[in-house]
């Protein structure tokens, strides 16, 4: 803290010789005088003191019979000083703050957070429809309007939230944990007729809870792709045990089918890969908005290559990200290699495959039980063929059909549940 009040005060090195410059640092002492950084060797003295008390000293070397000399120069009203006669740097800094406070009211980069099912991509060209991109004013910008209108585009968002941070834009969204709920939990308005719970595919019912509606089907009995599930028409009955009308109710319930799933993985045994020669060339290069510029400008020179990017983004004092990316390109040249696997490591991909495959589906809630496959070869191709059976809620919610042929006025239409 005391080194910035005398850089701003300003302060000098001096020295001093003469008759007696004890005494002229003494006198200096006695009247306020705070003199620092003294050295000499007894015919004269450098010391630092203050800009203004330099200009006190005057009687004091004529006292002594002494003498004082500046050798440095420290401090603001230096600096100050010596930019007024520089106009073109002052010039620099007036057009650097002024373009800098211009930036700062724009917004130069966007993060978004906590989507699994709805992709980087939708909303990013989401953000772009509302007009909400690299560079925009962010005056103008309506974040309540911009949650508002995530939560409509996209029913599986259930929560939003839109931040500024300096330049930067923070999306943070949260989805429906279940998203088939979003699906099949119709209002009444849409099915104000009622509606059945159908089959979406063939299978086997392995097992049915029933929350409202009446059930068709059992555990064990076999159904086909449409078949009704859950009912949702009731009969209200006369007293004699006849029906005067049906009421309708949207059917829900849990139901749990067994079904086959035919599967079909190909690998051919032959296959390229990459051998590296060790030759590498480094590029630096400078991005503005969508134009990279690289140095040096000649291209590699390698016939085939993989390039490795590291790009860091220009930031300002941590908070004020600014249009610009830095970064390095790695060419690494590498010659095709024909080569071919034996059956053995060929059957280990394609079971590989499978795995990944049956892991997809389980994220989606399909349950695997058996897995009915084999593995054949057909010229130069190991393949793959069988069937999974598997456990999954395999229904789909469609308008009822009246007794009598006289069919709901609601369009046919249902949606399956865990996306199946």
């Amino acid at each position: 803290m005391i080194g910035i009040i005398r850089y701003l005060k300003g302060y000098v090195k001096i020295r001093v010789w003469g008759y007696s410059p004890e005494r002229f640092m003494n006198l200096c002492t006695n009247r306020g005088i705070f003199l620092w950084g003294l050295s000499g060797d007894g015919s004269y003295y450098t010391m630092y003191m203050s800009l203004s008390d330099y200009f006190t000293i005057r009687d004091i070397v004529k006292k002594t019979k002494t003498r004082a000399a500046v050798l440095e120069r420290h401090g603001l009203p230096f600096f100050l000083r010596d930019v007024r006669k520089r106009k073109a740097f002052l010039a620099g800094i007036a057009l650097c703050f002024l373009f800098l406070l211009a930036m700062s009211r724009r917004i130069w980069s966007i993060s978004l957070e906590g989507n699994q099912f709805v992709t980087d991509d939708e909303l990013t060209l989401f953000l772009q429809e509302q007009g909400v991109e690299y560079g925009v004013a962010k005056r103008g910008l309506n974040l309540q309007g911009l949650e508002e209108a995530l939560r409509e585009a996209f029913p599986l968002v259930t929560w939003t939230s839109a931040t500024l941070e300096g330049t930067k834009l923070t999306v943070r969204i949260r989805e429906n944990e279940l998203p088939s709920q979003e699906e099949y939990a119709m209002d009444e308005k849409r099915y104000a007729a009622g509606a059945d719970l159908t089959a979406a595919k063939d299978g086997v019912v392995a097992q049915i809870l029933t929350r409202s509606g009446i059930p068709k089907v059992k555990a064990g009995d076999e159904v086909k792709k449409g078949d009704v599930l859950i009912s949702g028409l009731i009969p209200v009955n006369n007293d004699d045990g006849t029906v005067r009308e049906w009421d309708g109710v949207v059917a829900d319930g849990d139901v749990v089918l067994t079904c086959l799933r035919p599967v079909s993985l190909a690998q051919p045994l032959s296959y390229q890969y990459k051998n590296y020669t060790g030759r590498e060339k480094r590029y630096r290069f400078f991005t503005i908005g969508n134009r990279r510029y690289s140095f040096p400008l000649a291209d590699c020179g390698f016939l085939r290559y993989d390039e490795v990017t590291e790009e860091k983004r220009a930031c300002l004092f941590g908070q004020i990200d600014l249009p610009f990316w830095t970064g390095t390109i790695l060419c690494r040249e590498y010659l095709p290699v024909d080569a071919m696997y034996d059956e053995e490591t060929a059957a280990q991909l394609l079971l590989a495959r499978l795995e990944k495959n049956i892991g997809g589906l389980e994220e989606k809630g399909v349950q695997i039980i058996q897995k009915d496959v084999k593995i054949i070869r057909k010229a130069d191709t190991l393949t793959l063929q069988g069937e999974l059976t598997s456990l999954e809620a395999a229904v789909v919610l469609r308008p009822v059909d009246l007794p009598g042929g006289e069919e709901s006025s609601e369009e046919q239409t249902g949606s399956e549940r865990n996306g199946i």
